[in-house]
């Protein structure tokens, strides 16, 4: 009797999962794992302000924006001191001179950089409207954490319990159990605060200081594949 060679084709099966940013595929090509897509996020408390400061000065002549520039650097240096900021808290750029056209005047303009870590609302308050008293138009400022890496932990946690839990359920609903973990890959988002504060300037300085939010989203990434069986 001739023996006959039975084939069977497993279909392609495509389950999507909507929610929490998951997204998984079980295919015939890899029908043995099961890779899910899936994000963990905290809010961390807000516990400190970062403060961006830049100087900028215009001038026809190169020597005369310097030295207009080097003025009010002299100026935030001294207001930094007062205020007992430590170094640590402290991120300054070199200063940048480049030729500019302002409409149609041709000069030099400068550009630098300082950015402060503070831990106090009512200093950052005060230093703005010292700046803005002593000619300083450009800053801004965002919520952040101290503590970010803890919180980060607790979104990475929470990112991997999604994917086991909806790992579990596709694996359940094609009829086979969950196995091990065979790989894990994992992002991290910069955790940065939910609406940016709004640019405070001389000209759109009107006598009160705006609202602030005080959570940080601290987000976790992870792409798990899990053996099923």
């Amino acid at each position: 009797m001739m023996n006959r060679l039975l084939t069977i084709t497993i279909p392609v099966i495509l389950l999507l999962l909507s929610g929490c940013n998951s997204a998984s595929t079980l295919t015939a090509q890899d029908a043995k794992t099961i890779t899910i897509d899936a994000s963990g996020e905290v809010l961390a408390p807000a516990d400190e302000i970062i403060f961006n400061i830049v100087i900028n000065r215009f001038d026809a002549e190169a020597s005369v924006a310097f030295a207009s520039h080097k003025e009010q650097e002299r100026f935030l240096t001294q207001l930094i001191i007062d205020q007992q900021i430590d170094e640590e808290y402290i991120n300054a750029y070199p200063i940048n001179i480049s030729p500019r056209r302002h409409t149609q005047n041709p000069g030099f303009e400068t550009r630098q950089s300082v950015t402060l870590r503070l831990q106090d609302l009512d200093q950052f308050e005060s230093m703005q409207i010292t700046l803005i008293e002593n000619g300083f138009d450009n800053f801004s400022a965002n919520f952040s954490t101290s503590s970010v890496e803890e919180y980060r932990k607790k979104a990475l946690e929470s990112a991997i319990e999604d994917a086991r839990d909806k790992a579990g359920l596709l694996a359940n609903a094609s009829g086979a159990e969950l196995g091990q973990v065979l790989s894990i890959d994992y992002t991290s988002s910069q955790p940065v605060a939910r609406r940016e504060m709004a640019l405070m300037s001389a000209d759109s300085y009107g006598g009160s200081l705006i609202e602030m939010q005080q959570s940080i989203p601290v987000r976790e990434n992870v792409r798990i594949r899990f053996l099923i069986q």
